[in-house]
């Protein structure tokens, strides 16, 4: 009987072993690499088409200026697309515990936005239409889901996707 002519082919144990140990260590590298603010960044790239949805939907049927009154004044006269541009990616408060802040998608009403002739505070009223006595139907009545419905399913996609060619780049970069 003659042999097969093939190669015998065998891994040391030991090898293998310190193989193992420095993937581990790169991985290790990895993880310290990756920070709370690349994970908001990628986060705050996949929201984007969210809000690109809440800016056309709450465009829709704002056409004409309206008025505001509070204590029998004008309190804020509202400009058309007012409501549109106060829409944006916002970042929440850390809360005790928690690794980083949540992101959502709304109206601003803070800092720049602040002004009520500015900023997106009576979101609300028209999502729910509690203007005129709760008798609001008008084309901005449910906006925000609307476009929550449109879009919903694209941010995780999107998000998995980015997150995904990020941690590519990180484990081509510590060279695992």
């Amino acid at each position: 009987m003659g042999t097969t002519g093939g190669a015998f082919i065998g891994f040391d144990e030991k090898d293998i072993k310190k193989e193992f140990e420095r993937a581990f260590k790169e991985l290790e590298n990895l993880h310290d690499g990756v920070t709370t603010a690349q994970i908001r960044r990628i986060a705050r790239k996949s929201l984007k088409p969210m809000v690109k949805a809440y800016k056309e939907e709450a465009k829709a049927g704002n056409k004409r200026d309206f008025v505001v009154y509070r204590n029998g004044g004008v309190y804020a006269e509202i400009k058309p697309k007012t409501l549109s541009k106060s829409m944006g990616v916002i970042t929440t408060r850390v809360n005790r515990g928690a690794t980083f802040a949540s992101l959502s998608v709304g109206p601003r009403v803070k800092r720049s936005f602040s002004d009520p002739e500015k900023g997106g505070w009576f979101a609300h009223f028209l999502e729910y239409g509690y203007l005129k006595d709760g008798q609001y139907n008008g084309p901005n009545k449910g906006f925000a889901k609307r476009a929550r419905t449109r879009n919903s399913g694209g941010v995780g996609n999107e998000f998995k996707r980015l997150m995904r060619g990020f941690l590519n780049r990180q484990v081509k970069a510590a060279r695992i």
